[in-house]
C-alpha cells in the first residue's frame, strides 16, 4: 500500500475508533498541503479554557467557541502526527466509558420571512448609528447522508485544496467539520500573519466590486489594525486582492507584524482580534448584543476558531463554511455581513452561495 493510501486509511478507522469509544480527537489539513494530520486524547486530559486564549508553551490543538464568555474553548494537549503514523492499538487507551455520546440536535433553521426580519432589524440600528456592521447567520440542517465523518472530510479536502480543513469530535459538546478559507492567526519564525476577509459575491462575477463590499471589509481591515496598533505592534498592510473561496470570492486585505512575541502578547492579540468584524461586527460588543438578540440560534463553535499550536508559534483559523454533525443529522452554519446599504434579498443569495461549499460536498 502506497503511503498516502496508507495514510488516508489510518485516518478512516482513527475516526471510526474516536466515535465508537466516544473519546476526543481532532484531524486537520492545513492549506495548500496534503498531509492529514490527527491527535486525540482521554476526555480527562483535554483541557477546557474559560474565557478563550491559549495554553502557554505546549503543543496541541485549540478549539474555541464564537462567544468565550458562553462556551469554553478546549486545548487537546497532544502534538499532532501525520495520519501515516496513526497507532490504532494505542487509541484504545483514550477509550472512556464514562463519557456519552451527543443527543440529535434540535432543528432550528430560519426560513426567508424570518431572515428578512431579522436582517431589516439590524440594517434598521445601522441606519440610527447604532453600530455600522452586523454579521447575521442562520443554519441549514440536513438529513444525514450514508457518508460516515470520515468520508466527509476527506471530500472535503480533494475539493477545497486551499482551505484548512477540519474535523473535531468533543463527547458531549458536539462533532464540527469544515473548509475554511480564512486565517485569524498565524504565527512563526518572529511573523505573525492575519487578513480582513470580507465583501462576498458570486465566485467569478466581471466589474469592479460594489461600495457595500468595500465598506464592509475596510470595516474589518480598520479594526485589526487598530487592534494591533492598540498592542504596540507595527502592522504592515498588503495592497486589497480578491480571495476565492470555493463558489464565492472575497475582497483580502494581508495584514502582518514582524518581531518576537512571547505567549501573553500573543494571547492578548488574540483576545483582541476575535471576533472581528468579519464574524461578528463593529463595534463588538454592540454588535454581539444584537446578534443575540435578533439570531434565533446560539451559534456555538461556528465563527469561532481552531487550530494547531505548537511551542514557539501557532496557525489558527476562523470556523467558517463548517457543519456541526451527529449521527442523524448535519447542520451548516452560514452568515453575511450586514451594513446599512444592505438589501436581505441579496444577503439572503450569499448565505446560499456560501451553504454551496459544503452542499456541493455532502449530495455529490
Amino acid at each position: 500500500m502506497d503511503p498516502a493510501s496508507r495514510a488516508t486509511t489510518l485516518l478512516t478507522q482513527a475516526f471510526g475508533q474516536s466515535l465508537a469509544q466516544c473519546f476526543p480527537a481532532f484531524a486537520f489539513r492545513m492549506p495548500g498541503e496534503s498531509v492529514f494530520y490527527w491527535g486525540a486524547c482521554r476526555a480527562d486530559a483535554l483541557v477546557a479554557l474559560a474565557g478563550g486564549g491559549i495554553v502557554g508553551g505546549g503543543e496541541g490543538f485549540l478549539f474555541a467557541p464564537f462567544d468565550t464568555a458562553a462556551l469554553p474553548s478546549f486545548f487537546f494537549p497532544v502534538r499532532p502526527i501525520p495520519a501515516e503514523a496513526i497507532d490504532l492499538e494505542s487509541l484504545n487507551l483514550c477509550a472512556d466509558s464514562s463519557v456519552t455520546s451527543d443527543e440529535p440536535m434540535p432543528t432550528c433553521d430560519t426560513d426567508y420571512a424570518s431572515y428578512e426580519q431579522q436582517a431589516l432589524t439590524l440594517i434598521g440600528a445601522m441606519r440610527r448609528g447604532e453600530l455600522r456592521k452586523a454579521v447575521l447567520s442562520r443554519t441549514v440542517t440536513l438529513r444525514r447522508p450514508s457518508l460516515t465523518d470520515a468520508d466527509l472530510f476527506l471530500r472535503l479536502a480533494a475539493k477545497y485544496p486551499g482551505a484548512f480543513v477540519s474535523w473535531v469530535h468533543l463527547p458531549g459538546h458536539g462533532r464540527w467539520m469544515g473548509a475554511t478559507p480564512e486565517t485569524l492567526l498565524d504565527y512563526a519564525g518572529r511573523k505573525l500573519s492575519t487578513m480582513a476577509l470580507a465583501g462576498t459575491r458570486k465566485a467569478g462575477t466581471p466589474g469592479e466590486w460594489g461600495e457595500k463590499e468595500r465598506e464592509e471589509q475596510q470595516i474589518v481591515a480598520d479594526t485589526i489594525v487598530s487592534a494591533l496598533e492598540h498592542g504596540g505592534l507595527t502592522p504592515v498592510v498588503r495592497s486589497r486582492f480578491t480571495k476565492v473561496a470555493a463558489q464565492v470570492e472575497h475582497l483580502c486585505t494581508p495584514i502582518s507584524v514582524e518581531g518576537d512575541l512571547n505567549n501573553n502578547q500573543l494571547n492578548d492579540i488574540l483576545c483582541a482580534l476575535h471576533p472581528t468584524p468579519a464574524v461578528g461586527g463593529y463595534p463588538k460588543e454592540a454588535a454581539k448584543v444584537w446578534i443575540d438578540r435578533v439570531e434565533p440560534h446560539r451559534r456555538r463553535y461556528y465563527g469561532g476558531y481552531l487550530g494547531p499550536v505548537q511551542a514557539d508559534g501557532m496557525h489558527l483559523f476562523v470556523n467558517l463554511r463548517c457543519m456541526e454533525v451527529d449521527d442523524w443529522s448535519v447542520r451548516l452554519y452560514v452568515g453575511g455581513g450586514l451594513t446599512a446599504q444592505s438589501q436581505p434579498a441579496s444577503e439572503w443569495s450569499e448565505t446560499e452561495a456560501k451553504a454551496q461549499t459544503l452542499l456541493s460536498v455532502i449530495n455529490d
